[in-house]
């Protein structure tokens, strides 16, 4: 049976769509969010600015809806070990092999995207800010219901409070993920986690 004229429109439309989006997070991982243009993604996508423009109005609502994919990405692969089995330091080890194993995937540019655009986009940049703000809060939370669980085990060094050893990791994570790009061509460097997961432990 052929395929509908509108459904090979749509298939074909949402083909498009993933392509810029590959590109774009690429683009956004590599030059940041103010340094990539929309011109820099019709070159990288290879499409013109009607298709573009029939997807999103502006550079960012394409980077809010990078936003979106990576809560759900972060939801799936890391956010979703806290729900899981093990005690908390046994789910803590696990989040770390995670995020070296995801900073070794040259298909994962979360880590390295949220690090940038942390750095890079302030209260000025209006609502893109305030979404790149919300998922960092969301690291946040997840740093410190589990190593405040830790604690509460007797698993974890309780002279800091779980708070702020939640603002240390993810500054950490985030500061040798960008460290990686700059140094070694992306990605956090293993040996840095390892070194924070003991400090975490002594």
């Amino acid at each position: 049976m052929a395929v509908k004229t509108s459904t090979r429109k749509y298939l074909k439309g949402e083909q498009t769509r993933d392509t810029i989006l590959v590109a774009a997070r690429k683009l956004f991982k590599d030059n940041g969010y103010h340094n990539t243009s929309v011109y820099d993604l019709f070159d990288r996508a290879g499409i013109t600015k009607g298709a573009f423009y029939h997807h999103w109005r502006t550079k960012e609502d394409l980077a809010l809806t990078l936003l979106e994919e990576m809560k759900v990405a972060y939801q799936n692969r890391i956010f979703s070990i806290l729900e899981g089995p093990g005690t908390a330091r046994e789910q803590i080890e696990k989040t770390f092999a995670t995020i070296a194993q995801l900073s070794s995937d040259p298909d994962w540019h979360y880590c390295e995207l949220i690090a940038t655009w942390s750095t890079e986009l302030g209260p000025e940049d209006a609502q893109l800010g305030r979404a790149v703000h919300e998922v960092r809060q969301g690291l946040l939370a997840y740093w410190e219901r589990l190593l405040d669980r830790a604690q509460g085990e007797g698993q974890l060094r309780t002279d800091i409070s779980a708070k702020d050893l939640s603002f240390l990791v993810v500054s950490t994570i985030c500061g040798v993920t960008l460290s990686g790009k700059r140094t070694c061509g992306g990605g956090a460097n293993p040996n840095a986690i390892n070194t924070l997961q003991r400090l975490l432990f002594a």
